[in-house]
């Protein structure tokens, strides 16, 4: 079954809802690589996975720092694990009826490391051929960043790596096909942030991502 989160539709969901897309100064003022201003396909999601009309962003690293890092661990990346991840953005809703809360890390995976089966309920995506995964509480991502100047070699023999967790306190997360579909377009999104910063030549998350779950494999 193929659904397409495309801009034009996020932005449809957002006038009909213009009520609970909200006008909060902070995060409209969000920057680097954890954007989600009100009207944004990234806070329209993080508004129903998180259950909630207003949330705050908070970035835990800035953007430079953050590039750096990235380009330090791509020049000694080990063969057969992933890097470090460095947590980058965080999303959350608080009340005195509960927390929602959406936690972004990024790091380098590594082509010839083994890749791990899926666990549970969890689904595989393509996402413009993009591989992600998907369940209740987390999403990863992996994707090949064509990096410049002196780093092009290296980049090759690595993806970089998105690993995404939602915590829930007092509430249960969406566990339904729908709701794991949403949790995979967000983190498809965010990560285009920090492709961008690193300065991907490919360009592989420019489009608007048509989510594609893919068969369950065999046993």
């Amino acid at each position: 079954m193929r659904r397409t989160l495309g801009r034009s539709t996020a932005a449809l969901v957002c006038v009909v809802l213009l009520a609970a897309c909200g006008s909060d100064d902070t995060e409209e003022k969000a920057a680097g690589v954890c954007e989600a201003p009100s009207a944004s396909e990234e806070a329209v999601f993080l508004r129903e996975i998180l259950q909630t009309e207003a949330f705050t962003t908070d970035q835990r690293k800035p953007k430079d720092e953050l590039v750096r890092k990235l380009k330090r661990d791509l020049r000694s990346l080990p063969p057969d694990r992933d890097t470090f991840h460095h947590l980058a953005c965080r999303f959350a809703t608080a009340s005195d009826t509960g927390y929602a809360g959406a936690n972004f890390s990024y790091a380098w995976m590594p082509r010839t490391a083994p890749r791990k089966p899926l666990i549970g309920d969890d689904v595989a995506y393509d996402v413009n051929g993009v591989r992600v995964v998907a369940g209740a509480t987390m999403a990863k991502l992996l994707v090949p960043c064509d990096m410049p100047g002196e780093l092009v070699e290296q980049s090759q023999k690595a993806d970089l790596y998105t690993d995404v967790y939602f915590h829930f306190v007092r509430s249960e997360p969406d566990r339904s096909q729908a709701g794991k579909d949403k949790r995979a377009a967000l983190t498809y999104l965010v990560t285009r942030h920090i492709t961008d910063a690193l300065g991907c030549e490919n360009r592989p998350l420019e489009q608007p991502p048509t989510v594609k779950p893919l068969p369950a494999p065999t046993p």
